[in-house]
């Protein structure tokens, strides 16, 4: 019922367009979307799109907030996925090397009302087109709207979402993004403490991993930048080779949390560790190039 038969007719295109969408979902999947928010955030107005800091910290707060969103909502509904989502075809058109890595891009597990992807799509490439100033509003706003598409129908294509489940994902996410904008009026804080709430109803019901760190990393986040969120909206400057470290760290602890299943409470300090680095590493990068200044002087 929830799809209209949408599902069923994507699913006679041809298998190898199916590479193609599981490469197209990833612009909405949680290690892309905060790795850009991440960067963006880090290198400031010293990224290509020149976004001051204190912007890439509510986008990460419109990120985290979202995706605990999703968790709440997914657990509440508790609605299955389409029977075929957990299954990879195409695998014929992937390297034997990349199997593992189509395999988890292509398919899905676990409750399928709303659609994450959409939801997040929207937060997110929504958010961006909100606090950028490249070019103009409608330019942004198309753009965006462009990327959700896309990323609806790749999840469709994919065969692990109904139509009803990204057209669902798609409208809380307008109305999230658009309280959340209206809440924090450009203010960091208010949109963390927007993400903290609703991180909180991650503890209703029967707490999974991916609310545990959801919870963790929004409440790190917040406390971080509560304490040292004015010195952060100065800019402190990172190089290229913090960046790469910061990656490889935080990216490496979140994929290493995620995948060993260390229970709830571990999960969620992880989590709270991992939010407030991201959010604290400008200063810690300052800290070490002052640090590498001094002994290069010495």
């Amino acid at each position: 019922m929830r799809g209209l038969g949408v599902t069923e007719a994507l699913g006679a295109l041809p298998d190898v367009l199916l590479v193609v969408f599981a490469l197209l979902t990833q612009l909405a999947d949680v290690w892309f979307v905060l790795g850009l928010l991440t960067l963006l955030y880090w290198f400031g107005e010293r990224a290509p799109v020149s976004l001051p800091r204190e912007r890439g910290a509510l986008l990460i707060a419109l990120a985290f907030g979202g995706l605990s969103l999703v968790v709440v909502l997914k657990g509440f509904f508790a609605l299955a996925r389409p029977p075929m989502a957990g299954e990879a075809s195409s695998l014929r058109y992937v390297p034997e090397l990349l199997h593992g890595a189509y395999t988890n891009a292509a398919t899905a597990t676990g409750y399928g009302f709303p659609s994450g992807h959409a939801l997040t799509a929207t937060v997110v490439w929504g958010g961006l087109a909100v606090v950028l100033d490249v070019g103009t509003r409608s330019r942004r706003a198309l753009v965006a709207g462009s990327v959700i598409a896309v990323v609806c129908l790749a999840r469709l294509v994919l065969g692990v979402h109904y139509l009803v489940d990204v057209l669902a994902g798609v409208g809380i996410g307008l109305v999230y993004l658009a309280v959340v904008v209206k809440t924090a009026r450009g203010r960091t804080r208010r949109a963390f403490g927007v993400a903290a709430v609703v991180a909180t109803g991650t503890l209703l019901g029967s707490v999974t991993a991916d609310g545990a760190l959801a919870l963790g990393a929004t409440a790190g986040a917040l406390v971080a930048w509560e304490g040292v969120g004015e010195q952060l909206s100065t800019e402190y400057r990172m190089r290229i080779t913090h960046g790469v470290l910061g990656v490889a760290v935080f990216g490496g602890a979140f994929a290493a949390v995620y995948l060993l299943e260390a229970g709830v409470v571990l999960t969620t300090l992880a989590g709270a560790a991992i939010g407030a680095g991201v959010i604290t590493m400008p200063l810690v990068a300052e800290w070490v190039g002052g640090r590498e200044s001094q002994n290069v002087s010495r």
